[in-house]
């Protein structure tokens, strides 16, 4: 009992410190230098998959881009789409150069090798179908290449605010999460970051190969391997006018597999570091689950210790990004949301290496 009560308190301990730690971090990040004599040639790179519906609100927003003095390129990916989406940017009249590759091959990885082939730019900018991008976007993207020793920049990405408490929710673990993958890059000890707004070098490109044993990764292994050439080569973007725009999971099944998706990777991360505070985290809720279902007194008093330094760890942590992504009530949705996402944090990671998540109507492991 004394080893439990002592292992639960350097849990609690460690859990809150370690939200401090992404705190500390976040509160860090440097602002850009902007230097308005950088130009480049740059490539947007978009795979699509059955986004007929989406398409042509990214379609506006790419019209409406600032493009500075950039020599710019986009390049649509159809992988293998089964609605109109082709129709789609034929059809909406697109102010850039642009062309439209057919993935001969099956997946996300492979329409991006067959873009990277394509690709002129010396910059490859990286985003969704789905999105929507700020017109300030691509000029903030590329700002930090001013600098030579940058060779990846992780950008911002929201969705799209909402009054229903279950949408609300699901976007405060997703700012959350961008929040994090922010907090790693600056630690240098890169975690997270998102395909949907990602910018790097094309030469870093020549040497990277894909984990071709997981269907999902593009991001993360790319990150993982700039890291390993140039660690101090990341950074993140903490400003607004590169936040990218997307509509969040719009029930639970849509957000299981996306939540399955990302957690498939959580076994391959090449700093082991990373893969123990994930563990720790797991562990962390599942002492959660297993001391509320003893159904004794002590049980129960685990419980309420370790929910109250969770609930306080992350109010003090989403605190500080929530001006950045223009949050209001956190509190209130952190507090009611606990039980749905100790569940979750407990069940889903073992569940996200071994069962089959459904995305873009294919079923993947």
């Amino acid at each position: 009992m004394i080893v439990y009560i002592i292992v639960v308190l350097v849990m609690g301990l460690g859990y809150y410190s370690l939200l401090s730690k992404y705190t500390e971090l976040w509160n860090s990040i440097i602002p850009l230098t902007i230097d308005d004599s950088f130009v480049t040639s740059v490539t947007i790179v978009i795979p699509f998959r059955n986004e007929a519906q989406n398409l042509g609100a990214l379609i506006k927003s790419l019209n409406d881009l600032e493009l500075g003095h950039h020599q710019v390129e986009v390049l649509f990916i159809n992988d293998h789409s089964t609605d109109n989406s082709v129709n789609v940017i034929a059809e909406n009249a697109i102010s850039l150069k642009y062309n439209v590759l057919n993935n001969s091959l099956t997946g996300k990885k492979e329409a991006l090798k067959l873009a990277w082939q394509h690709a002129s730019g010396d910059i490859v900018l990286q985003t969704d179908a789905d999105c929507v991008l700020p017109s300030t976007w691509l000029v903030s993207m590329l700002h930090p290449f001013a600098n030579e020793k940058v060779q990846l920049v992780s950008g911002p990405v929201d969705f799209y605010a909402t009054t229903n408490f279950w949408s609300k929710m699901v976007r405060l673990d997703f700012n959350a999460l961008i929040a994090i993958g922010a907090a790693h890059i600056t630690w240098k000890k890169p975690m997270l970051c998102n395909g949907a707004n990602l910018a790097y070098r094309k030469t870093v490109l020549e040497s990277f190969k894909y984990k071709e044993n997981k269907a999902s990764g593009d991001d993360i292994y790319l990150l993982q391997h700039v890291h390993l050439s140039a660690p101090e080569g990341i950074c993140f973007n903490q400003t607004q006018d590169a936040i990218v725009m997307t509509s969040g999971p719009q029930h639970f099944r849509e957000f299981w597999n996306q939540r399955i998706r990302w957690a498939s990777k959580n076994g391959d991360y090449d700093l082991k570091q990373n893969t123990v505070i994930l563990a720790f985290v797991w562990f962390y809720n599942v002492v959660i689950v297993l001391s509320f279902l003893s159904l004794n007194s002590v049980g129960y008093t685990v419980v309420a210790f370790l929910v109250v330094l969770k609930v306080l760890a992350e109010n003090k942590f989403y605190r500080s990004f929530s001006s950045f992504f223009s949050l209001s009530g956190w509190f209130k949705t952190i507090l009611l949301g606990q039980p749905f996402h100790i569940l979750y944090m407990a069940i889903l990671p073992p569940l996200s290496q071994v069962i089959k998540y459904q995305w873009k109507e294919r079923k993947v492991k």
